[in-house]
C-alpha cells in the first residue's frame, strides 16, 4: 500500500508516527491513536522548535537554535493517513515529514507547522502538557 499526505508518499501498512500535542495520551485527540500501537516515550534529536499556539502546539525546524522536543511514538496503520491529514490542516498547516529521533534511525514522521511563528512562545521545557483547559 502507498499513502500520499501531502508531498510524502508512505509504502507499507504502518508507519512510525511521533507525536508531541494533542494526539499525546491525555490529548483532546488522542482518541484517534488510541487503537494503534504505543511505543513509548522519546525526543527528538536537538534540531527543533516546539511552539505553544493557544490550543494546540506547533513543532518546527530550527537547525542553529534547535532542542530536543518530548513526544510519543505510534506506530499507526497507513489508513489513518487521510483522517490525520484532516485533524492536521494538512498541507496548508501542518506537513507530515520525516523527523530525527534520539536513538533511533529509522523512519519517523511527524506533523510540522508551516506558517509563521513569530511572535509566539516556545514551549516550557521543550514538551506540550495536555492539562487544565486546554482544548
Amino acid at each position: 500500500m502507498v499513502v500520499r499526505s501531502g508531498t510524502i508518499s508512505l509504502a507499507g501498512d504502518a508507519f512510525t508516527l511521533f507525536v508531541y500535542g494533542t494526539l499525546m495520551r491525555g490529548g483532546v485527540r488522542h482518541h484517534i491513536l488510541a487503537k494503534q500501537r504505543f511505543l513509548g516515550a522519546t525526543i527528538t534529536r536537538p534540531h527543533y522548535a516546539l511552539f505553544d499556539l493557544g490550543a494546540y502546539p506547533g513543532l518546527v525546524h530550527r537547525e542553529g537554535e534547535g532542542r530536543a522536543v518530548f513526544g510519543e511514538l505510534y506506530e499507526v496503520g497507513a489508513s489513518l493517513i487521510p483522517l490525520l491529514d484532516r485533524i492536521e490542516g494538512a498541507p496548508s498547516l501542518y506537513r507530515l515529514e520525516p523527523v530525527l529521533i534520539e536513538d533511533r534511525s529509522d523512519d519517523v514522521f511527524a506533523y510540522f507547522y508551516r506558517r509563521d511563528t513569530r511572535g509566539c512562545p516556545r514551549c516550557a521545557d521543550d514538551r506540550w502538557t495536555n492539562e487544565g483547559a486546554r482544548s
